[in-house]
């Protein structure tokens, strides 16, 4: 085996030989491409009979209208979701501006109920009731307002004790 192979690059072909043993073999020379997409390289595409060029080209063409009708229906879900939740958070936001305008109701109800007992109490037990009847409403009314104010996970993370078993665990 004195002569090289045809395959092997002039570079490997002009390498110092390390064995003297010629039924071994001398080099080693690999070959390594990556490439992307559904086409081969133009010089291998041309290496190809012409109807198997033609169904190559076809089948990329399918391929690239596939990823694109995809990619359409996925932006269209996207939107979509997007639309959801901007009707979501209009809805929310028209339940909160209710919530408020019944809370205020039931405040201005409560302090004129209040103001109606104290205004007709007689005795000291009326303006107790009105006062009683005044406060109560009101304050459960602020805690009510910032009770809902808080996020509710984090009520839930608050309100939940850790258990001895969680604890070991952690």
């Amino acid at each position: 085996m004195s002569a090289d192979p045809p395959s092997l690059p002039a570079e490997l072909a002009q390498a110092p030989r390390l064995r003297t043993d010629e039924s071994l073999p001398s080099a080693s020379y690999w070959s390594f491409m990556m490439r992307g997409g559904p086409l081969p390289p133009a010089e291998d595409l041309a290496a190809y009979s012409s109807e198997a060029r033609d169904l190559l080209l076809r089948m990329a063409e399918r391929q690239m209208e596939h990823r694109h009708a995809l990619e359409v229906e996925d932006r269209e879900h996207r939107r979509e979701k997007l639309r959801a939740r901007a009707i979501d958070r209009a809805a929310q936001r028209r339940q909160i501006a209710r919530g408020q305008y019944l809370g205020f109701g039931i405040c201005v109800l409560f302090l004129a109920a209040s103001a109606a007992v104290a205004l007709l109490a007689t005795s000291g037990w009326g303006q107790l009731t009105a006062s009683l009847l005044g406060g109560i409403g009101l304050s459960s009314l602020v805690f009510v307002f910032i009770r809902g104010q808080q996020p509710r996970a984090s009520r839930r993370l608050r309100l939940r004790a850790p258990t001895r078993a969680a604890a070991q665990s952690n």
